[in-house]
């Protein structure tokens, strides 16, 4: 049986190697085994302040996870998500709900050169809820 710890940072803020600003997401961690994490950003569409959006920042945000709970760079499953949004003047215009697999090449110890796959988002919002709720169930596969 498998045991998933859910580690949340809500907000979590990170610097981006090319701004001095600093920028906010939400993200939850799984660690799924000792060397092996789902990571999940998500976007924070209703903060003013968040700075720098989750996609331009995804390697520096992939690698901080990567060595701040001591992983290898096949250790970190990397998922963005950007939550359903109104937007406009009456907020008449709808953004729906995106999730993106992430995966990069590797340089030194750091991520690099992102690229996105469109998830299913039903799927893996259950994927996502499966790991929320786990008691030691088995899990099914992403990606």
């Amino acid at each position: 049986m498998m045991q998933v710890n859910h580690i949340e940072h809500k907000p979590f803020q990170w610097i981006h190697t090319s701004g001095a600003f600093s920028s906010r997401c939400d993200l939850d961690v799984y660690m799924i085994r000792e060397r092996t994490a789902i990571a999940v950003a998500t976007e924070r569409e209703n903060d003013a302040a968040s700075g720098m959006s989750i996609s331009n920042g995804a390697d520096i945000l992939a690698t901080i996870v990567m060595q701040k709970y001591r992983l290898g760079p096949n250790g970190v499953i990397w998922i963005e998500h950007y939550p359903e949004k109104r937007m406009g003047k009456n907020s008449i215009y709808k953004m729906d709900e995106i999730y993106q697999r992430v995966r990069f090449g590797l340089k030194g110890n750091r991520f690099i050169s992102p690229q996105w796959e469109k998830l299913d988002n039903e799927g893996t919002r259950a994927f996502i809820n499966a790991l929320r709720a786990d008691r030691g169930s088995v899990l099914p596969r992403l990606g």
